[in-house]
């Protein structure tokens, strides 16, 4: 674990609507075919993601694509056939369409780029639910561009539904076979009393029980523990609640980072080594839930600066 000293926060919610002007000292096209103008790569990952997304659904429901998941670690850290296949698959894809540009998996690593842009999959987020036929599974791609997510796209594989969002536009929108629409984020106050907890880990331990406990003070929650941090992010984008997460990994977070944000939820990120912890949600749930992350990640956490 990475002690305070070594953890730094991130606050990605000012990021929502900046421009970019390009980057200093750089023109026309590099010979690994990049563009340089910035806008210019994002509306081709923003297509692409989509695109990949939606190849990552089939791959994952095809009738000879192995679900069956082995260990990789703890009797609940699994892993199935059809992870290594979706992460080699956008792996190539990003080799082909964006030489140059970094790529970091869960199952394969990663290693830097040279044009400040890195893609971070998750090929399936919540492999367990995925392996034993829950809800909440999905594949997660992000296209970051010099340390900021830009691009988010989430492919719900129960639903079948691919949504994507694109950093600055306010904008989510929903592809299926039918078509691909724009959705508006709604808010109710059952959605609004919805929490979820996601967490790096599967075994019940005093974290969790403290999460847990600490939540019932502030004010009346509804709590939801489904299995998988891009799932979750989703659905506070989409419907409203919050969601508190101890313990992740980038690729659990990024894409859904871009999508809440679009919805006009509020993000707080802190970064520890490898581990990731947020909070995301409306203003006052930052500041009940902040707090919350600070106390029982304190050995994995810096305290928040606004």
């Amino acid at each position: 674990m990475q002690g305070p000293a070594e953890a730094q926060f991130w606050n990605l919610a000012t990021a929502r609507g900046r421009t970019y002007s390009g980057l200093p000292g750089r023109t026309g096209h590099r010979e690994d075919g990049s563009l340089t103008n910035p806008s210019a790569v994002e509306d081709q990952a923003f297509e692409a993601a989509r695109e990949w997304a939606t190849a990552a659904l089939r791959l994952a429901t095809d009738p000879g694509t192995d679900s069956e998941g082995v260990r990789k670690g703890d009797p609940f850290d699994i892993v199935t056939p059809a992870d290594g296949l979706i992460e080699r698959y956008l792996r190539a894809q990003v080799q082909e369409r964006f030489p140059g540009h970094a790529f970091l998996g869960e199952e394969e690593g990663g290693a830097s780029g040279t044009d400040g842009w890195q893609w971070i999959v998750d090929p399936i987020d919540g492999t367990l639910n995925y392996s034993t036929g829950l809800a909440g599974a999905t594949c997660s791609i992000a296209c970051l561009r010099d340390g900021q997510p830009v691009i988010g796209a989430i492919a719900d594989m129960a639903a079948g539904v691919v949504y994507r969002a694109r950093a600055g536009t306010g904008t989510i929108l929903a592809s299926d076979t039918r078509g691909e629409s724009r959705r508006s984020p709604t808010t109710s106050p059952a959605g609004a009393a919805r929490v979820f907890l996601e967490f790096g880990w599967e075994d019940l331990d005093p974290v969790m029980v403290g999460t847990i406990g600490a939540l019932a003070r502030p004010r009346l929650r509804v709590i939801r523990m489904v299995g998988g941090a891009a799932y979750a992010l989703l659905n506070v984008a989409l419907y409203a609640g919050s969601m508190l997460g101890i313990g992740l990994r980038i690729w659990d977070v990024a894409a859904g980072i871009v999508l809440a944000r679009e919805a006009g939820r509020s993000v707080r990120l802190w970064e520890a080594g490898t581990l990731v912890h947020l909070v995301v949600g409306s203003a006052d749930d930052l500041t009940e839930l902040a707090p919350i992350v600070e106390r029982f990640g304190s050995s994995r956490v810096a305290p928040a600066v606004a």
